[in-house]
């Protein structure tokens, strides 16, 4: 029985739409001038049923105000969870470390806005923490050194990040090229390795 009641009077999932129905519909014939009701013939359906519209109305208005309140305060509750991940992202990204700069890197090296990514990598799994990366896609697929899904760089990450940043320099050399290429991490280079050798078989 409780728990009928609790799922009976669950704000939720009363239709936002229906009660806001039976509020403006009360409202019309509890306020609207007399010689409208009268012209609608409800003149005499007031006088018989009146409390009852009344008790709708109270209703109603008690769970729109409830509405009201909870929307607002989602609101801001979201906005100030929003600035606390962007200040986050923004105190992270200028302490990364080395692996977390190589891992960023693969983006910039292979010129694309969402990578494959090792699910279980610590150094994933960091940066998604820290809402730097996030996953694409709930869509992966199984190499034999591992299962990768899909990431990309958070925006507020992206609008951020710079070259010097990631340790990327912006006219780089040849030793600075070959530096970069062999802080590649692990999985990226097996990565490399095992799409070069199906390019040579196709």
């Amino acid at each position: 029985m409780e728990k009928f009641l609790l799922k009976l009077f669950d704000i939720k999932k009363i239709p936002t739409k229906l009660i806001f129905v039976v509020w403006l519909s009360a409202s019309l014939i509890l306020f609207v001038p007399e010689h409208f009701l009268t012209k609608l013939n409800l003149q005499d359906f007031l006088k018989d049923y009146g409390k009852y519209i009344g008790i709708s109305f109270i209703i109603s208005s008690g769970f729109l105000i409830v509405v009201i309140f909870n929307y607002v305060a989602g609101t801001i509750a979201r906005k100030r969870f929003r600035k606390k991940i962007k200040k986050n992202i923004l105190r992270d990204i200028t302490n990364l470390d080395f692996h977390e700069k190589a891992l960023l890197r693969e983006f910039y090296i292979n010129g694309k806005d969402t990578l494959q990514l090792p699910i279980d990598n610590d150094t994933v799994v960091g940066l998604a923490n820290k809402h730097i990366i996030y996953q694409a896609s709930s869509t992966g697929f199984t190499y034999v050194h591992g299962a990768y899904f899909p990431f990309s760089i958070t925006e507020i990450a992206k609008e951020n990040l710079t070259g010097i940043m990631l340790d990327l320099p912006h006219n780089p050399t040849e030793d600075d090229k070959r530096r970069i290429i062999e802080a590649r991490p692990n999985w990226a280079k097996e990565r490399s390795r095992f799409d070069n050798l199906l390019s040579s078989i196709w």
